[in-house]
Protein backbone atom coordinates (compact mmCIF):
# COMPACT_ATOMS: atom_id res chain seq x y z
CA UNK A 1 0.00 0.00 0.00
CA UNK A 2 2.79 2.42 0.86
CA UNK A 3 4.51 1.67 -2.45
CA UNK A 4 1.39 2.63 -4.38
CA UNK A 5 1.13 5.88 -2.43
CA UNK A 6 4.79 6.68 -3.02
CA UNK A 7 4.37 6.08 -6.74
CA UNK A 8 1.48 8.54 -6.75
CA UNK A 9 3.54 11.10 -4.87
CA UNK A 10 6.42 10.58 -7.29
CA UNK A 11 4.11 11.13 -10.26
CA UNK A 12 2.80 14.29 -8.60
CA UNK A 13 6.38 15.53 -8.13
CA UNK A 14 7.08 14.99 -11.82
CA UNK A 15 4.00 17.01 -12.78
CA UNK A 16 4.89 19.79 -10.35
CA UNK A 17 8.45 19.84 -11.68
CA UNK A 18 7.14 20.41 -15.20
CA UNK A 19 5.01 23.30 -13.94
CA UNK A 20 8.03 24.69 -12.14
CA UNK A 21 10.05 24.62 -15.36
CA UNK A 22 7.58 27.14 -16.78
CA UNK A 23 8.44 29.55 -13.95
CA UNK A 24 12.17 29.00 -14.41
CA UNK A 25 12.14 29.58 -18.16
CA UNK A 26 9.58 32.38 -18.45
CA UNK A 27 9.87 33.99 -15.02
CA UNK A 28 9.67 37.77 -15.27
CA UNK A 29 12.34 38.41 -12.62
CA UNK A 30 15.55 36.77 -11.45
CA UNK A 31 14.00 36.15 -8.05
CA UNK A 32 11.21 34.10 -9.69
CA UNK A 33 13.83 31.99 -11.43
CA UNK A 34 15.76 31.45 -8.19
CA UNK A 35 12.64 30.35 -6.31
CA UNK A 36 11.65 28.08 -9.19
CA UNK A 37 15.10 26.52 -9.24
CA UNK A 38 14.95 25.89 -5.50
CA UNK A 39 11.53 24.25 -5.85
CA UNK A 40 12.80 22.08 -8.70
CA UNK A 41 15.84 21.03 -6.67
CA UNK A 42 13.59 20.13 -3.74
CA UNK A 43 11.38 18.05 -6.01
CA UNK A 44 14.39 16.21 -7.42
CA UNK A 45 15.74 15.50 -3.94
CA UNK A 46 12.36 14.17 -2.80
CA UNK A 47 12.16 12.07 -5.95
CA UNK A 48 15.57 10.53 -5.23
CA UNK A 49 14.52 9.69 -1.68
CA UNK A 50 11.26 8.11 -2.86
CA UNK A 51 13.07 6.06 -5.51
CA UNK A 52 15.59 4.93 -2.90
CA UNK A 53 12.75 3.57 -0.81
CA UNK A 54 10.90 2.00 -3.74
CA UNK A 55 14.03 0.25 -5.05
CA UNK A 56 15.22 -0.55 -1.52
CA UNK A 57 18.63 0.75 -2.45
CA UNK A 58 19.51 3.25 0.24
CA UNK A 59 22.83 4.23 -1.29
CA UNK A 60 20.74 6.69 -3.31
CA UNK A 61 20.39 8.67 -0.09
CA UNK A 62 24.07 9.57 -0.31
CA UNK A 63 23.37 11.03 -3.74
CA UNK A 64 20.46 12.99 -2.29
CA UNK A 65 22.62 14.37 0.53
CA UNK A 66 25.28 15.45 -1.97
CA UNK A 67 22.63 17.09 -4.12
CA UNK A 68 21.24 18.97 -1.11
CA UNK A 69 24.66 20.33 -0.28
CA UNK A 70 25.46 21.37 -3.84
CA UNK A 71 22.07 23.01 -4.34
CA UNK A 72 22.45 25.00 -1.13
CA UNK A 73 25.92 26.21 -2.11
CA UNK A 74 24.70 27.07 -5.61
CA UNK A 75 21.80 29.08 -4.26
CA UNK A 76 24.03 31.01 -1.89
CA UNK A 77 26.45 31.83 -4.73
CA UNK A 78 23.66 33.02 -7.04
CA UNK A 79 22.12 35.16 -4.29
CA UNK A 80 25.51 36.67 -3.49
CA UNK A 81 25.96 37.59 -7.16
CA UNK A 82 22.43 38.95 -7.32
CA UNK A 83 23.10 41.12 -4.28
CA UNK A 84 26.19 42.63 -5.91
CA UNK A 85 24.19 43.55 -9.01
CA UNK A 86 25.88 41.17 -11.42
CA UNK A 87 22.62 39.42 -12.32
CA UNK A 88 19.37 41.05 -13.35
Amino acid sequence: MIELSLRGVFLGLVVLSLVTLYRIIWGPHASDRIVGTNVLMTNVILGIVILAHLFRNYTYLDVAYTYVLSSFIGTVCVLKSLGKGRLS
